[in-house]
């Protein structure tokens, strides 16, 4: 079933599709209540596109367009996914505290490095700008990197330092204070979000709000001072909604009046119509068991696609092609490299079959959990493990919504990162060494 046939599906059950949407949203409510912790928790978003997505599978089954097994298939791996989800308790009023000196433990050292990876950061980008374009300007973003090449490299680059410089402004940004140091490092802060903005990515854009949401809950879990912070949140919470909302408005607004398209949509309803999108893999892959046409027997390197060709151990022209793509190309060819999100459910059936789908969805859930609710207790009260904490909190958010990018986005943080950060070392004692700087 291809995009216009859905809309029409839409139309014609009207009101059944209204009053599903309605019915997993107090669902979704009433389960995450209490899981959600603020309009800035990185896992609203998929919780809010896990109900636009279920109310698309639900119409597809009542209107008898796809088979009862892939239905109960569905609701067995997103029963298996939650209760995944849930696995590990959250003890996010805990505390925490375990200080230990390390080159993160003065001020100086956190200045430091956030000018370092803000340099790093903004610099990749500017290369990125002038070899490939602007993305928000393309009509697919993934054209930027979508003939590989060395700036394929700096798109990792920028994945792992555009979080770390957010986290390290807000660990030594004074808040309620300006004073005239403080000058450059907001003018940086201005300077990465219009990169985010020119990126075309909604949710690139919202890291820096979801930065600061985790930087506070990893504080508070260390028992330091995070009252100021979440005073901020309370107080303008409504700003920041309407803030969000209207530049997520004016990305959506160029990128219609960029694309090549003469039926342009008011900004709003396009967004709504992306939410209504967060379901388009399973009216690709359902209907007529379309899921079928894609190979099965590549479930390692389908899920580990970016670690085998990051370091060639299997040639990209020879590792799966991203089933999203493979779908789209089905319903809509085209020479642009898009498609829907592989979510997990659609992802594990294929790959893994009916009850491994499901064991695959559970797992999925544990992981997000056990980052969630274990991890930043094990984790020391530094700089560096609260930028870990804050990465791997943001993008593994997205396991269910494409399981295979978030692997993308771990390779970035487990190889590119380690890099990068060994750099930073040799520049800071190199710059020590210069001054004549100590620690004291």
């Amino acid at each position: 079933m291809n995009n216009y046939e859905f809309y029409d599906l839409i139309l014609d059950n009207l009101s059944l599709s209204l009053g599903l949407l309605f019915l997993f949203i107090v669902a979704h409510y009433f389960i995450f209540r209490k899981y959600v912790t603020s309009v800035l928790d990185p896992i609203l978003l998929p919780v809010i596109s896990s109900v636009f997505s279920m109310a698309d599978v639900y119409l597809l089954f009542l209107t008898n367009s796809i088979s009862t097994y892939l239905f109960i298939n569905f609701n067995l791996t997103q029963l298996a996914f939650w209760f995944g989800l849930f696995y590990f308790k959250t003890k996010i009023n805990s505390k925490f505290n375990t200080r230990k000196t390390n080159i993160f433990s003065n001020n100086f050292n956190n200045t430091l490095s956030f000018y370092f990876f803000s340099i790093i950061y903004l610099c990749s980008q500017v290369l990125i700008y002038v070899t490939k374009g602007i993305p928000l300007l393309k009509e697919s973003r993934l054209e930027t990197f979508a003939d590989g090449g060395g700036e394929g490299v700096l798109g990792r680059i920028v994945d792992v330092t555009s979080i770390f410089c957010l986290y390290s402004f807000f660990k030594i940004i004074k808040v309620g204070k300006l004073s005239f140091s403080d000058v450059p490092k907001y003018v940086i802060i201005i300077l990465i979000f219009l990169t985010f903005l020119l990126t075309g990515s909604k949710s690139t854009f919202l890291n820096l709000f979801l930065v600061f949401w985790c930087f506070i809950i990893f504080n508070r879990i260390k028992g330091n001072d995070s009252e100021k912070y979440i005073n901020i949140i309370k107080k303008y919470r409504l700003r920041i909604f309407v803030f969000i909302l209207t530049v997520v408005s004016l990305i959506i607004f160029v990128q219609i009046n960029y694309a090549d398209n003469e039926n342009k949509l008011n900004p709003l309803v396009s967004l709504f119509i992306r939410f209504i999108h967060s379901g388009d893999v399973y009216w690709y892959a359902y209907p007529n068991n379309v899921y079928l046409n894609i190979k099965s027997n590549a479930w390692f390197s389908a899920l580990f696609t970016d670690f085998l060709g990051l370091f060639r151990i299997v040639g990209w022209n020879n590792l799966p092609e991203a089933i999203g793509i493979t779908f789209k190309d089905i319903h809509h060819p085209s020479d642009i490299p898009s498609g829907p999100n592989a979510r997990h459910n659609v992802f594990g059936l294929i790959y893994y079959g009916f009850f491994g789908g499901i064991l695959f969805s559970f797992l999925l859930g544990v992981i997000i959990s056990f980052v969630r609710n274990k991890l930043p207790f094990i984790l020391k009260d530094t700089m560096l493990n609260g930028f870990i904490f804050t990465f791997l909190m943001i993008k593994i958010s997205g396991l269910d919504t494409d399981p295979m990018l978030t692997f993308t986005y771990l390779n970035n943080l487990l190889f590119i990162f380690p890099i990068i950060f060994f750099g930073f070392l040799f520049f800071l004692a190199l710059f020590k060494t210069k001054l004549g700087h100590n620690d004291k």
